[in-house]
C-alpha cells in the first residue's frame, strides 16, 4: 500500500480505473503522483489488470472516535501503545488503539478486618463504618509497595487509591465508573465522553494534599451501593454514594472537584449533597456544593472533600381531596368558558351588524386560540383513557399549539393596545393579516420539532393515592424552555403594557370628569372594575399565578390559578359585550360616546391621520 500525503483541500477521485496497456490512471487528477511508475516495472506490479483504489482520509478526523482493540491485553497500556492505528480495508479506513484506555491497576490484597467491613451479602452498606474506613485509607499506602495505582475492594465497596506524584508531574486527575470496568483511573481524555460517570481532582487539589502530607500523599475514589440513608429516608440517585479522600483537609478549592453521574430517568429534581462522615448515618447538605443538570447528566461542582451523592428531591404531591376540588373547578370553569367563548364566536361572526374593527379582530383571535385550548384541555384525558399512543401524541401537540398560540395572542393583544395609545401617528399596512401569521404560524414551527423530536406522549401525575394520566410534554425541560420562558417574556411584555394603559385609563377618567356631572360619577365604578379584570384576562397576567406555586403558597396558588383561568373565557365575553355594542362598534359611534373613553380597546382615530409603515 502506498501512502501519500497531501494537502487538506486536495481533490480525491476513489476507485479510479486504469487502462491496462499504459498502466495510469484516467483521472488527471493523479497523474502527477503516478508519474514516475510510468513505463517500470512497479507498473505492471501495482496496476496491471487491477483498479487504482485510492482512499483519502484525515487521519486527525478520522481517529477522532478511535476506539480501543479488544484484541490487545491492558497489560501492553502505554503511551507509546495508544497511538492511533489506521487500517484500510475496501476503501474504508478504520482507526483504532492498542492498549486500554484505563492506567494499569493492580488490586492489593487486603487482610481480612479490612477487606470484610463490608459483608457483600448485606443489603445494606453502613455509613459509620464507610466513614471510619475512609479516615484509614493512608495505611494502605504501606501495602501497595512500588505501586502508584490500585485497586481496593473491601466486599462489595470498591475503589481506587492512587499516590500523588511529584509537584511537577502532577495533573488533573479522571476517575471513571463503569459496571463492567468498576472505577478506573482514565489516561486516555479522548474516553471521557463514553462513560457517564467521570470523576475529576484538579491539580490544586493534589498539590494541597502533597503540601500537607508529603511522604503519604494520596487520592482516593470509592464508591458505596446502598448506604445508610438519612434521617429524612431520602432518595439517592442511582442508590451510591462516593467518596474521595486525599488524607488531608482539603476545602475552599478555586478549580472544584468535579462528579458527574448519569440521570437514568430518575423522579424529582435532583440536589447535589455532601457528608462530613460524622455521626452514624449520613446528615446531607449542599454546602460547597453546585448542581449543574445538563441534558441527561448531572454534573457536582464541589470544593471540598467528603461523602457524595445525588440526593433526588421529590415533587410534593397534590391530596386527593385538593385534586378533586382542582378538577371539579376547573371542568366547570372550563365549561362555561366554552360555552361564552362559542356566544362570543357566534356573536361575532353571525350576529354582528357592524363592520369589526383592528381590535375586534384580535380580540376574536384570542378567542379562537382559548377555545380551541379549552377543547383541547376537556378531551385530552379521555384520549390517554384510550391508550392509542399516536392519537396521544397529536393530542399532546395539538393542545401544546393551543397554549403557544394563547400566549402569543396575549403578546399580540399588548402590542395592539401600544398601537391604540400610538394611533394617531403610527398604523401598519395590511395589519390584521400579519398579526394573524405572527400569532399563529410560530407556535405551529416550535410544535412541529418538538413533535418531530418525540417528546409528546402520555404522563402520569401523582397523588398520594392516586394517580391522572394526560397527553403532554415528555421532557420537563422542553417544558421548562419553551412554556415556562416563552410566558415569562410574554408577561414581562404584558405586564408592562398594562402598567402603562392604567396609567393612561386613569388620565382619560380625569379628564372626563372634569367636564361631567357628579351624579355620572358614580356609574362608572362598574365599568372600571370590569375594565382591568377584563385587561388582566387580555394579557395573560392571570396565568402569572403559576409563579407562586412553590413552599406555602403553593396549593393557594393552585386554587386562584385554577378559577381565573378555568373562567378566563367568562371574562372575556363579558369583557367582549362591553367592547362591542350592538356586537360591533361603528367608527362614527366611537367619535361621539364620550362614556367609551374609558375603554382601550377602541379605535380613536380616522385613517388620514395615521402614518404608514
Amino acid at each position: 500500500m502506498k501512502v501519500f500525503s497531501f494537502e487538506e483541500n486536495t481533490n480525491c477521485t476513489m476507485n479510479t480505473s486504469l487502462t491496462e496497456s499504459k498502466g495510469k490512471c484516467k483521472n488527471g487528477t493523479w497523474t502527477d503522483w503516478i508519474t514516475d511508475l510510468r513505463g517500470t516495472n512497479e507498473t505492471t506490479k501495482y496496476f496491471k489488470k487491477v483498479a487504482c483504489n485510492i482512499t483519502c482520509l484525515n487521519p486527525t478526523k478520522t481517529c477522532q472516535n478511535a476506539k480501543y482493540n479488544s484484541n490487545c491485553s491492558a497489560i501492553n497500556a502505554g503511551e507509546e501503545s495508544k497511538m492511533n492505528n489506521i487500517e484500510i480495508q475496501d476503501g474504508k479506513a478504520t482507526c483504532f488503539k492498542c492498549g486500554s484506555p484505563f492506567e494499569v491497576v493492580k488490586e492489593v490484597s487486603l487482610p481480612k478486618e479490612m477487606s470484610n467491613k463490608f459483608n457483600a451479602n448485606k443489603t445494606e452498606t453502613d455509613a459509620g463504618t464507610a466513614a471510619e474506613a475512609m479516615k484509614n485509607l493512608s495505611s494502605i499506602l504501606s501495602l501497595m509497595g512500588n505501586l502508584t495505582v490500585a485497586s481496593i475492594s473491601m466486599g462489595n465497596v470498591k475503589g481506587i487509591l492512587k499516590k500523588i506524584p511529584s509537584e511537577s508531574e502532577i495533573k488533573m486527575s479522571y476517575f471513571i465508573y463503569s459496571s463492567e470496568t468498576d472505577i478506573k483511573v482514565l489516561d486516555d481524555l479522548d474516553q471521557l465522553k463514553n462513560y457517564p460517570n467521570v470523576f475529576s481532582i484538579p491539580e490544586e487539589a493534589a498539590k494541597k494534599a502533597l503540601n500537607q502530607s508529603r511522604e503519604k500523599a494520596f487520592m482516593s475514589v470509592f464508591r458505596f451501593p446502598s448506604m445508610t440513608k438519612d434521617a429524612e429516608n431520602s432518595p439517592v440517585l442511582n442508590d451510591e454514594v462516593y467518596a474521595i479522600e486525599m488524607g488531608a483537609q482539603i476545602s475552599n478549592l478555586s478549580d472544584n472537584i468535579s462528579l458527574t453521574f448519569p440521570k437514568n430517568q430518575a423522579i424529582g429534581t435532583p440536589v447535589c449533597k455532601s457528608w462530613d462522615g460524622n455521626g452514624s448515618r449520613p446528615n446531607w447538605t449542599t454546602e460547597g456544593c453546585t448542581t449543574l443538570t445538563e441534558g441527561e447528566h448531572i454534573t457536582c461542582k464541589c470544593e471540598h472533600l467528603t461523602f457524595f451523592a445525588v440526593l433526588m428531591i421529590p415533587p410534593e404531591p397534590i391530596s386527593q381531596n385538593d385534586l378533586n376540588a382542582l378538577t371539579y373547578i376547573t371542568y366547570i370553569g372550563c365549561g362555561l368558558s366554552l360555552f361564552f367563548l362559542s356566544i362570543g364566536l357566534f356573536m361575532h361572526f353571525l350576529m354582528r351588524k357592524v363592520k369589526a374593527t383592528d381590535s375586534m379582530h384580535v380580540l376574536i383571535n384570542l378567542f379562537v386560540a382559548l377555545f380551541l385550548l379549552n377543547v383541547a384541555f376537556l378531551s385530552n384525558e379521555y384520549v390517554a383513557r384510550a391508550g392509542d399512543i399516536t392519537a396521544c401524541k397529536v393530542m399532546a401537540g395539538f393542545m401544546h399549539y393551543c397554549l403557544l398560540s394563547s400566549f402569543t395572542w396575549f403578546a399580540a393583544e399588548a402590542f395592539h393596545l401600544c398601537l391604540q395609545m400610538a394611533k394617531h401617528s403610527v398604523t401598519i399596512k395590511h395589519y390584521i393579516i400579519k398579526i394573524s401569521v405572527v400569532g399563529w404560524a410560530p407556535p405551529a414551527l416550535v410544535v412541529s420539532i418538538i413533535y418531530i423530536l418525540g417528546k409528546y406522549g402520555e404522563q402520569t401525575i401523582k397523588t398520594d393515592t392516586s394517580n391522572v394520566t394526560m397527553c403532554w410534554i415528555l421532557d420537563s425541560d422542553i417544558h421548562y424552555y419553551v412554556n415556562i420562558s416563552y410566558y415569562c417574556f410574554i408577561f414581562v411584555f404584558t405586564f408592562t403594557t398594562f402598567i402603562v394603559v392604567l396609567r393612561w385609563l386613569s388620565l382619560l377618567k380625569l379628564n372626563r370628569l372634569n367636564k361631567v356631572e357628579k351624579v355620572q360619577r358614580s356609574s362608572t365604578t362598574t365599568l372600571d372594575i370590569t375594565t382591568i379584570l377584563g385587561l388582566c384576562c387580555m394579557l395573560g397576567l392571570t396565568w402569572s399565578f403559576a409563579f407562586f406555586g412553590y413552599g406555602a403558597l403553593r396549593l393557594p396558588s393552585y386554587y386562584i390559578f385554577t378559577i381565573l383561568n378555568s373562567f378566563q373565557g367568562f371574562f372575556l365575553f363579558i369583557y367582549y359585550l362591553k367592547a362591542s355594542r350592538h356586537f360591533g362598534d361603528s367608527e362614527e359611534s366611537k367619535r361621539t360616546e364620550d362614556t367609551n373613553t374609558e375603554n382601550p380597546y377602541e379605535d380613536l382615530s380616522t385613517e388620514d391621520t395615521r402614518k404608514a409603515i
